[in-house]
């Protein structure tokens, strides 16, 4: 639907464009008052074409319709107007569209960033009520288990934990999207957070045959922050960087010291990101994996923005990726929690 309406904007301005050359031409060596007025119909499909389609194409609208029009000098010998008159006309045609569109894609993406957080506060009212009784059902499987004699480091066993750590991870998802409240926020240098998540995931690098590196800034990184939510996220970009790593391939983290902020960043050498995925790899539920929920990288970003940071993602298809976490340096009182 959305496809066809499109379509017939698109038709809409074509006819537009055709019509008005045709009557720009027709009374181009006539009077010059009509051949004003017509001339001045040409911006109506760019108003059109900017304020439906955007700044892009509402510049290859003016664009097009500004060699239409600046043709007449050379098709014929006493054409209406001079090169400055016309050149102010085209400039006037061009101006016209990067205004409008400009104006256009900005509403655009306020509308979308209000409507994302809209979904997010949605998505957090709705995980706090569903994580509360997921950690209700947690607490009393766990309550069992400890009670089981009979089945002791069996198949059954093994399995039984490895659900309950599944569950527990989804638990942890759907807390991320819960309001940020107030939380104790500590001065900590973001090395001794690196190094403590590398060091808790060696042994699940070493089952895939994958090796950590780590290049921390000499300088330290000192923020103030609850170290606990931003290991949290680095701990979920490494065990993706993990998953998506071949055999004997790297995962490098790197932390680097600004004037402003510390940034980690993990970077892996998998197949990277589709660029049609790279806009949505942050949206919830939006997932490539056959069994994923498409809450982690979104509770990343919602934790991270809610740190007083972000977290970012650069990829060449093909080629890996790098994830990138932003925090404020710690400035004085400046709290980021």
């Amino acid at each position: 639907m959305k496809n066809k309406q499109g379509l017939l904007k698109a038709i809409l301005i074509a006819t537009l464009i055709v019509a008005t050359t045709v009557l720009h031409y027709g009374t181009i060596q006539g009077h010059l008052g009509p051949h004003i007025l017509h001339r001045q119909l040409y911006v109506l499909p760019i108003m059109l074409a900017s304020f439906w389609f955007g700044l892009r194409l509402g510049l290859v609208t003016s664009l097009a319709i500004s060699v239409i029009y600046a043709s007449h000098l050379v098709l014929y010998e006493e054409p209406q107007g001079t090169f400055l008159a016309v050149g102010s006309q085209v400039f006037m045609f061009n101006l016209v569209a990067v205004v409008l569109g400009w104006l256009a894609d900005r509403q655009k993406r306020q509308q979308q960033e209000v409507l994302a957080a809209e979904n997010l506060a949605v998505l957090g009212r709705t995980a706090v009520a569903v994580g509360h009784d997921m950690m209700n059902m947690l607490h009393a499987l766990k309550g069992l288990a400890r009670q089981r004699d009979e089945l002791q480091c069996t198949q059954v066993d093994r399995d039984f934990q490895e659900e309950m750590a599944r569950l527990e991870r989804s638990v942890e998802l759907l807390s991320s999207f819960a309001a940020p409240g107030r939380v104790s926020a500590f001065s900590r240098d973001l090395n001794e957070v690196v190094r403590d998540r590398i060091g808790r995931l060696q042994e699940a690098a070493r089952r895939a045959r994958v090796t950590l590196l780590a290049t921390l800034d000499d300088r330290g990184c000192p923020v103030r922050v609850n170290a606990e939510r931003v290991a949290w996220v680095l701990e979920n970009v490494l065990k993706n960087a993990i998953e998506v790593s071949k055999p004997a391939q790297p995962v490098s983290v790197r932390t680097q010291r600004t004037g402003t902020e510390c940034r980690i960043e993990v970077a892996d050498q998998g197949p990277g990101i589709r660029p049609e995925h790279l806009p949505k790899i942050f949206t919830p539920f939006f997932t490539t994996k056959e069994k994923g929920s498409g809450l982690a990288l979104a509770g990343c970003r919602k934790t991270m923005r809610d740190l007083g940071g972000d977290i970012l993602v650069i990829s060449t298809w093909g080629e890996g990726a790098t994830f990138i976490l932003t925090i404020p340096r710690e400035q004085g009182t400046r709290l980021a929690v």
